[in-house]
């Protein structure tokens, strides 16, 4: 579904992505692993079209490198990023709604994925007139995750989805991504904590300073002693 062939990306002399190639089958989910600083969010800013890169990006064979952020989102690329970025000044409901503005769905269909989405997060139900910048963390990262999957994504990137949450919040947050997985999206999971992200991961890429050091299936990564010292503790 998504192939990157050889992207750089520098900012000035500065170069955070080298020579970095991925693939991300349909219906698997692959996740992008390192260090603050690897280049992770540098990478999906460059498949989301927000900053200029070299280098190949197919998206179910048609190149989308230099496409506009708008039309890569109309492709059905949708990303969570990263701090959720969600409305602060919007209700949960107007921002999930927010959400569905790229498809052309009926007000019907829209009201039907916002209860989907309140059966996936019955925290957001309660929550569901409430200006969304009150929430806690952990259920603004519920939110921008409904948010995301209002668009009918077909490709659904999320970048670091346990950033500043609490341990018991994580959990909850990556068996839901899970659920979403085992739904049949697909996904491109961006994230830190290595040992949550190789747990629900079909495969995994390891970045560090900006290149992709390894790459396998998540249960080998999981074993490989050099990915546990660095990244699993």
């Amino acid at each position: 579904m998504l192939r990157i062939n050889n992207l750089n990306v520098s900012y000035g002399s500065i170069q955070a992505v080298r020579n970095l190639s991925l693939e991300v089958h349909e219906g698997e989910a692959v996740a992008l692993i390192g260090a603050n600083g690897a280049g992770k969010t540098t990478t999906v800013n460059a498949i989301s079209g927000t900053i200029p890169s070299r280098g190949s990006i197919l998206y179910q064979g048609k190149e989308i490198n230099g496409m506009a952020p708008h039309k890569v989102v109309k492709e059905g690329i949708i990303m969570v990023p990263e701090g959720r970025r969600i409305f602060p000044k919007l209700t949960v409901v107007q921002n999930l709604i927010m959400g569905a503005y790229v498809r052309k769905s009926s007000k019907k269909e829209v009201l039907q994925d916002i209860d989907r989405i309140y059966q996936m997060f019955p925290r957001l139900a309660e929550r569901s007139k409430q200006m969304a910048g009150t929430l806690s963390g952990g259920e603004q990262q519920m939110l921008a995750i409904g948010r995301s999957l209002m668009a009918n994504p077909k490709l659904l990137i999320l970048d670091e989805p346990s950033m500043g949450l609490a341990p018991i919040v994580v959990k909850s947050i990556f068996t839901t991504i899970n659920r979403i997985k085992q739904e049949g999206l697909t996904i491109l999971l961006i994230e830190q904590n290595a040992a949550m992200a190789l747990s629900v991961a079909d495969r995994g890429y390891v970045l560090e300073n900006g290149e992709i050091h390894f790459h396998d299936t998540a249960k080998n990564l999981r074993e490989r002693d050099v990915v546990k010292k660095a990244y699993l503790g």
